[in-house]
């Protein structure tokens, strides 16, 4: 995760802690895809925990969705759920 921050720079960077076995983060994908094509500027990450348990348990992943969203590799913003609103909110505060 440190190289992937190091990578994004200035830029912001979203990192969604997904399931693929979660129904709610299966409606979510298409959510983030459509971002992902949409915002070039920003770089999106899908981080699947059962396949990363160190990165849940660093993170404290304890339900799915779960959205950390970074600007300098600092946290700004955490949105817990499949919250399109909050994350949009998030996106455009961290685009400017």
């Amino acid at each position: 995760m440190e190289r992937t921050m190091r990578e994004a720079g200035g830029r912001p960077l979203v990192i969604a802690f997904i399931s693929y076995r979660c129904p709610h983060c299966r409606r979510f994908l298409p959510i983030l895809e459509a971002l992902c094509q949409e915002m070039p500027d920003v770089i999106f990450k899908k981080v699947d925990v059962n396949a990363s348990e160190e990165l849940r348990d660093e993170y404290g992943i304890e339900s799915v969705p779960d959205t950390y969203l970074f600007k300098n590799g600092i946290l700004s913003n955490r949105i817990a759920g499949a919250d399109k609103e909050s994350l949009l909110n998030s996106l455009q505060f961290l685009r400017n």
